[in-house]
């Protein structure tokens, strides 16, 4: 490749890349795409491309990306798809939108199909000629998330040469180009409210005084143990003021009975319990497997739960008929994920439980936890 079309190429790459970092710390997710794209009418030779993409905290996302024939690396005569000597390269800036699930945030992304839409340049460089013309282009494709932050994603995209649409009188047929690639996914970068909503942690403010810590401490193998606690109590039955296996749980008393099993005596309702041990960000991506999440209605936290890890919370649910797993990915777990305000993590140690394990956590007139207003299960 000659230093002229290398020099495009990277002029391309911060045209549709770079800008867009200029707004990712307001975002929820940010996604890094390394990429190979296929033209099936061109033969065998990839190109190969880097994507940037940028989320809120809805389903749309913008994505730019930049891509070059990986023939230029090989030769400079053999060519992408030709004997002519051409070198193929071009970039795109797309609006991206999941449908039927999450395609973006860090940690509650499920399987996801998506459509696209945007503009592109393409350009065909030999050492004579280059020719390069703009184009519009719109596509499907799927993400597959691998956990943690990695997805892999497949997408197929049809490239119009002119701005009309693809239905008009004497439109040029389009040309598929098929991608496949990994994305790595970081989250905001600016500290802004995920999916889960941490924002509305200051909602509960005029409710609860919580302790503070400058530091999280990270979850104790208490914490992690109390799951695998709460997993042999599924299918108990919901009731109202329920604090045993036998006769039923309500959601506090669910997790208060799971923590005695551990020897953690944690107060009676799902107010209290959010006063004890340390407060975690209420942000899906800093919660850890045994930490507590409170839910809000109305402006009061009235039902808890013990995240599970894996993008579940198991919980004793009024609308779900009693002890189970919920999967937050899911339109019964959006509804979980809308109205979570505070996360806790209990520590059995000197890092403040033990303090607050001290003060007096009366059960007379204490205001029980009412049902949750989920999605009913479908039974």
């Amino acid at each position: 490749m000659k230093r002229s079309t290398l020099s495009y190429v990277v002029g391309a790459i911060g045209a549709t890349v770079v800008p867009l970092a200029t707004v990712a710390a307001q975002q929820s997710d940010v996604a890094l795409s390394p990429f190979l794209s296929f033209l099936p009418s061109a033969g065998g030779n990839p190109l190969a491309g880097l994507a940037l993409t940028l989320a809120g905290d809805g389903n749309l996302g913008l994505r730019g990306s930049a891509h070059i024939g990986l023939d230029n690396y090989r030769n400079s005569t053999t060519t992408f798809g030709s004997s002519t000597g051409t070198r193929p390269w071009g970039a795109d800036a797309d609006l991206v939108m999941s449908i039927g699930g999450r395609a973006f945030g860090s940690s509650n992304r499920s399987l996801s199909p998506f459509v696209f839409a945007g503009i592109g340049t393409a350009t065909a460089d030999s050492g004579a000629f280059r020719v390069t013309h703009s184009n519009w282009s719109y596509g499907v494709g799927l993400a597959v998330p691998l956990g943690g932050a990695i997805d892999l994603f497949g997408e197929s995209r049809w490239r119009m040469s002119r701005y009309v649409l693809p239905t008009a009188t004497l439109a040029p047929k389009p040309t598929q180009e098929i991608r496949a690639g990994f994305s790595l996914h970081f989250g905001g970068l600016g500290g802004s409210s995920s999916h889960g909503h941490g924002s509305r942690h200051a909602d509960a403010a005029p409710f609860l005084r919580l302790p503070t810590a400058t530091a999280v401490v990270p979850p104790s193998a208490t914490a992690k143990r109390v799951v695998g606690t709460a997993d042999a109590y599924v299918g108990a039955p919901y009731r109202y003021g329920g604090t045993s296996p036998t006769s039923g749980f309500d959601c506090s008393g669910f997790v208060q009975f799971v923590f005695s099993q551990h020897g953690v005596e944690l107060p009676r309702t799902a107010r209290e319990q959010a006063q004890v041990g340390q407060g975690v960000p209420a942000d899906w991506r800093a919660i850890s497997a045994g930490d507590l999440v409170m839910f809000q209605e109305n402006g009061k936290i009235n039902h808890v739960a013990i995240y599970a890890g894996h993008n579940r919370i198991i919980h004793s649910s009024a609308s779900g008929g009693g002890v189970r797993y919920d999967d937050l990915s899911t339109p019964r777990g959006e509804w979980f994920m809308d109205h979570m305000v505070v996360a806790r993590r209990v520590t059995p140690d000197a890092h403040g439980l033990l303090l607050d394990l001290g003060r007096s956590f009366p059960d007379i007139n204490v205001e029980l936890d009412g049902p949750d207003h989920a999605p009913a299960v479908k039974r």
